[in-house]
Formats: C-alpha cells, structure tokens, sequence
C-alpha cells in the first residue's frame, strides 16, 4: 500500500525538498486526526449504550439496508481469487509461504479511517517490504464496517473490487489499496459506487473487463464467509497487525513513521516474534466500530 510520497533525497536542494514534503505530510497527517478525532467523538455519542440495532437507526445507517445487503450475498459456492484457496482468508505477498520468513498478518477495512492513517503512514515501507520480500504478508481485507456505510455493504463492495483487481493481475493489487484508501469515503456515507470503484481500479492498471465482478459481487461470499470470519475471531478492530502470530501496535505504535518497517526487519534479522520489536498486546485494533 505504498503512499505517493517521494523518498526523502540527499544533498542540499533534495534535502529541502524532501523536508517540504515531510512538512506536508505531517500537516496532512495531524489535519485527518484531527478530523479522526471528530468522528470518533460524535460515533461515542451516537453508541451510547445502545444496542446493534438500535445504534444503527438512531445513527441514520439505515439497519435494514444492512440487512438487505446480507440477503444480496450471491448463492452457490465460495470463489476466491486466482491462487487463492477457498478456504484461505488472506492475500499472501512478498516471501514465499514456507520459506522461513516472517509472517506478517495485516487486517484493515476500507472504510475504516485509521486503516487509511496507517496506510498513510507505513503504505511505502509496506511496498519496498513485500517487494524486498522481507516478510510474507498476509492482507486481510475486511468488511465489518459495513454498517457504518449507508448502504450496508461498502466495505463488502470496496473489498470485492480489491479481490476482482488481484484476480485480474496482482501486481495491480498494492495500487489498487493505494487507491482506495486515498479516495477514502467518510464513515456513514453511501461509499463509493461500482461507477467510480471501476475507475480507481483501471486506474491502477485493471481493465474494463472488472466491471462484471464488481457489479456482479463475485467476491462477496469470501469477504463474508471466510475473510471476516477468520477476522472476527482474531481480532477486535482494524487496523490489526501481527507478526508471527503475537499482535504489534496495539499501543497505536504503527503512527510512528518507519516503526512498522523497523519490527518487521527487526523480525526478519533476529527471527525474533513482536514482542522483542516492542508493541505486542492481544488487544484489538484501532477502529471498533461492530461487525
């Protein structure tokens, strides 16, 4: 999920250049926290100690719509992407699986807004990674914030385009997420539509020929089934990491610009679990807004 951002240079006139840039981030970073923080102070008052349901219509989601979004889920069997098991609830990239390199286990949500802070922040040092092939990571592309779309299925939608684009190409995957989270829509809109899903996709290299899976939601059943179900289990919110199996960045460590890639290599260096690259916890992620 690398960010547009532009490696910071050397020598004098690319030094400041690249701190204008870093400046810009930053502003950019602390302008959607700031933002993050709105949010989720009006979604706190919106909860309450409200039921599911009740949560959803007095916060104007529309629980039916939710509803009627999980009757649309297609019959018949469960179709993952090509390479991909059935049964198998992730997208593995970099290291090869079984090659004795680190397992990194990344859940995010494209609804979700600290998923696309941590993209913002880590999404480069997650390309050159995988790239690097450093760590075999395992994204997890989730939907549990259907509810806080007003259709009740953007998440799902939003996931089932990034299923229809790997299937197509994966090397089309990581632009597509790049994307996505940087046309991000806000939390209790209708999402983006199949219309302009389509054309982030071509965008990052996908063909017309997406249309017929997105719009026919071919992916849907193992977004649902087998991704959120696996996800549901392990995990409390998004973003979630895990390395190695034990949970980094509980403590919102992945904020800090370049930690995320430190654990990682620190992992890959010393075979080491996240516990020895700091920020393990078993609790859940940021964002925990109900399934």
């Amino acid at each position: 999920m690398a960010s547009r951002s532009t490696p910071t240079g050397s020598g004098s006139t690319g030094g400041s250049g690249a701190s204008r840039r870093e400046a810009q981030r930053e502003e950019l970073r602390r302008q959607r926290q700031e933002e993050l923080k709105r949010q989720t102070t009006r979604r706190n008052l919106l909860i309450g100690g409200a039921s599911a349901a009740g949560l959803l219509a007095a916060g104007g989601i529309g629980y039916g719509l939710f509803q009627s979004s999980q009757s649309r889920t297609p019959e018949g069997e469960v179709t993952a992407p090509q390479g991909i098991a059935a049964d198998q609830p992730y997208y593995s990239l970099g290291a090869a699986p079984g090659s004795g390199a680190p397992v990194v286990d990344v859940y995010i949500d494209f609804m979700c807004p600290w998923c696309a802070v941590f993209h913002q922040t880590n999404g480069a040092d997650l390309n050159a990674l995988v790239e690097e092939q450093v760590a075999e990571f395992r994204i997890h592309t989730r939907r549990f914030l259907d509810q806080l779309s007003t259709t009740g299925d953007y998440s799902t939608r939003a996931a089932n385009a990034a299923a229809a684009v790997y299937n197509e190409n994966p090397a089309n995957f990581l632009p597509y997420l790049d994307l996505l989270f940087e046309n991000q829509p806000k939390e209790q809109s209708a999402g983006l539509d199949n219309a302009r899903l389509l054309e982030l996709a071509q965008q990052a290299g996908g063909s017309a020929e997406l249309q017929s899976a997105i719009d026919g939601r071919t992916y849907w059943r193992w977004i649902r089934e087998v991704v959120e179900a696996e996800a549901a289990e392990r995990t409390q919110g998004t973003p979630a990491v895990f390395i190695n199996g034990t949970q980094w960045g509980a403590g919102n460590e992945w904020q800090q610009a370049g930690a995320f890639a430190a654990a990682v290599r620190q992992a890959a260096g010393s075979g080491a679990d996240a516990s020895d690259a700091g920020g393990a916890s078993d609790a859940g992620g940021a964002s925990d807004g109900g399934r």
